[in-house]
């Protein structure tokens, strides 16, 4: 057994400890991370912390819905932003199991129209952010078709030669969402739920297809008064202007996906299971390249990588400065961490690694 695998089993068995026991109390994993979200003033989501077997940590703080002060817990539903990218990513290297494309397939493979300087960036390219695309060409709620993205992103400049190095690409996704439609003949959402969610038990993960009647999806409350009044209530993230199949194409499949704790917890068994191969599984998980010379992270397929004391470990958040979501997980052992905001704070983009240090979890600089 590893040095890790007792570490986990500690924890484990200290969530578990005896109730008379003030000390242990004391030093319990759920003490101290209250004690952490002590520090986070005011903030409104869920964290949840497991392993394959056993829920470690998982509580909800504030509120889904202020007005009818309707809690937050494992089971509301959260924009997770750019946490969506992994989950695309996903969706690709299920398309390749299935023989549907290769990683060093071209734009010029799935683009007729695609220009010269742009038909040879590959979809690994694309999944470690080295195409050269441009980060956004509008905002996440403008109107835009399949067919207009495809034209106004393939004509803007790109920002390096592809491969060249590493720049963050929400367009870079979006494509890859449509090459996902393209080779599956399915849409997007369809494509994940058939590949990703309905085999991982993931109940509300989706945009439109999960049945939301009978859940409560969390609505996001603007406190900094980023656009206007704080603390307005901006409502439903699927509230928000959608197309009669999810988002625009500005947010479909870079972001703006809906689930819940409960959910991601699935989804980390789904990734950890024998239904990704494990071939793949070493592509997902390979530095590709550093994000800078600073960062720790190294960009993986869809995924950010970094070491740690306990082997490498994956990682991606993504907010739109209302919702805010972040996820990990050990990689080489049994971990994961999610946290998931329907009010943006800036200490949130700490939280995670703070979380992760209770659990004895250190970051190493490499």
């Amino acid at each position: 057994m590893t040095r890790s695998s007792l570490i986990l089993i500690s924890i484990f068995f200290l969530v578990l400890g005896c109730e008379d026991d003030n000390n242990a109390q004391e030093n319990s994993l759920a003490s101290r991370i209250d004690k952490i979200m002590e520090e986070e003033t005011d903030f409104t989501g869920v964290v949840h912390i497991g392993t394959l077997e056993n829920v470690l940590y998982s509580k909800g703080f504030g509120y889904a819905n202020r007005e009818n002060q309707i809690a937050n817990d494992s089971n509301t539903i959260f924009d997770i932003g750019s946490v969506t990218k992994p989950f695309t990513a996903i969706g690709i290297v299920k398309c390749q199991e299935l023989g549907l494309l290769d990683y060093e397939d071209t734009l010029g493979n799935f683009f007729p129209e695609v220009p010269e300087d742009k038909k040879n960036i590959t979809i690994e390219q694309l999944l470690t952010h080295r195409s050269g695309f441009v980060d956004a060409i509008g905002s996440d709620y403008d109107e835009i078709s399949k067919e207009m993205y495809i034209t106004q992103s393939f004509d803007t400049q790109l920002l390096f030669s592809p491969g060249e190095r590493y720049e963050y690409s929400n367009v870079g996704f979006s494509i890859l969402g449509i090459i996902i439609e393209t080779v599956s003949n399915k849409s997007y959402e369809e494509f994940l739920s058939e590949q990703v969610f309905l085999p991982s038990e993931m109940k509300t993960a989706g945009y439109l297809i999960p049945d939301y009647s009978a859940t409560v999806i969390a609505n996001g409350y603007d406190d900094l008064g980023l656009l206007g009044t704080p603390g307005v209530n901006l409502g439903k993230p699927n509230e928000q202007p959608w197309d009669t199949d999810g988002p625009y194409w500005n947010l479909k499949a870079n972001g703006g996906l809906l689930m819940s704790a409960n959910d991601m917890n699935q989804y980390y068994k789904f990734i950890k299971s024998d239904l990704i191969n494990e071939v793949n599984k070493q592509k997902m998980y390979t530095k590709y390249i550093r994000e800078d010379d600073t960062s720790i992270l190294y960009r993986g397929l869809g995924w950010g990588i970094f070491d740690t004391n306990n082997g490498l470990a994956a990682k991606h958040n993504g907010g739109n400065g209302i919702f805010f979501a972040d996820f990990a997980y050990l990689i080489e052992e049994d971990l994961f961490v999610f946290l998931a905001s329907n009010s943006y704070r800036e200490s949130q983009g700490d939280l995670l690694f703070s979380l992760i240090e209770e659990l004895s979890i250190e970051v190493v600089n490499n």
